[in-house]
């Protein structure tokens, strides 16, 4: 490996590492709306999570912008 492909792998590595850690507060209100369904905090409805789990990405995509995760 030389030195510019070394340089490469490093920043790919970097920019992945850089989305996991932006993409956390995310995925901790996910897991806090899991919780408080489970705990019948919130009613289980699958339209109201899948309308949790759309705006929440849209605030994702709108906050990070390019380091947004892409499903």
């Amino acid at each position: 490996m030389n030195l510019i492909e070394g340089i490469a792998r490093t920043a790919s590595s970097l920019a992945h590492t850089t989305k996991l850690a932006l993409g956390w507060p995310f995925d901790m209100a996910r897991v806090n709306y899991a919780r408080a369904v489970r705990l019948g905090l919130i009613e289980h409805s699958l339209l109201q999570g899948a309308k949790f789990e759309r705006e929440l990405a849209d605030m994702e995509r709108h906050t990070l912008g390019l380091w947004a995760r892409q499903v």
